[in-house]
């Protein structure tokens, strides 16, 4: 199969931001419900929007809990984030392969080209897209079709990469490949039931997948 567009998630796909947000989460954690969370409880929390975690663990303080969130976050985001081994590489590749290269994230805006301009990996991309540019986060399909439409792809030529269930959800239901990345904190069998057309162990591996 060849590939021409190529969707990234960016947490846990492209950066290493997995201690970050675990660290994060548990700022907040333990300010509302001291000792009762640790690192390994946290890990499903990456991936959906941060509202929707929140407002599920504590409904009345859901706002109150994503502000926190985001203070604590911006404030370490620089001394945490980095990118996985190969990446900036890799995205070098594909560029020279011709491919059309998008980032999909649910990170607000703001915080994703901090990231991307962090790590200097924002070049490489055609199109951004965050959470403020859709009304439904992964793993609804509309994050995928509106990356989809702006790249000008085909869905038959669309591959849709991240290391979440929600990105395997969402590539699955917008009717482009979806490919799961297993270098970062998932594993396959965190999916479940979601399966990924195509699993890859590392870029280099991501690579040759999509260029060959």
């Amino acid at each position: 199969m060849s590939f021409q567009t190529v969707l990234f998630d960016f947490d846990g796909t492209l950066a290493d931001t997995n201690d970050l947000i675990s660290d994060s989460y548990l700022y907040v954690l333990d300010h509302y419900f001291p000792g009762r969370y640790s690192k390994k409880d946290v890990i499903s929390f990456n991936g959906p929007p941060l509202y929707d975690v929140f407002h599920q663990l504590y409904p009345e303080k859901a706002t109150e809990m994503v502000a926190m969130y985001r203070e604590f976050n911006l404030a370490q985001h620089d001394a945490y984030i980095r990118l996985f081994p190969g990446v900036e590489q890799g995205l070098i590749r594909l560029k020279e392969a011709g491919k059309n290269i998008g980032v999909v994230s649910t990170k607000q805006n703001k915080t994703l080209y901090r990231g991307l301009n962090r790590l200097g990996i924002e070049k490489y991309f055609d199109v951004v897209l965050g959470g403020d540019d859709y009304e439904r986060a992964k793993p609804h399909p509309e994050p995928v079709l509106i990356g989809l439409e702006r790249l000008k792809g085909e869905f038959t030529s669309t591959v849709m990469i991240g290391d979440n269930w929600q990105d395997i959800a969402s590539a699955n239901q917008a009717g482009v490949t979806s490919m799961f990345v297993s270098w970062s904190e998932k594993k396959v069998t965190d999916l479940s039931p979601h399966e990924p057309d195509i699993v890859v162990k590392d870029m280099k591996d991501l690579v040759q997948t999509i260029i060959n």
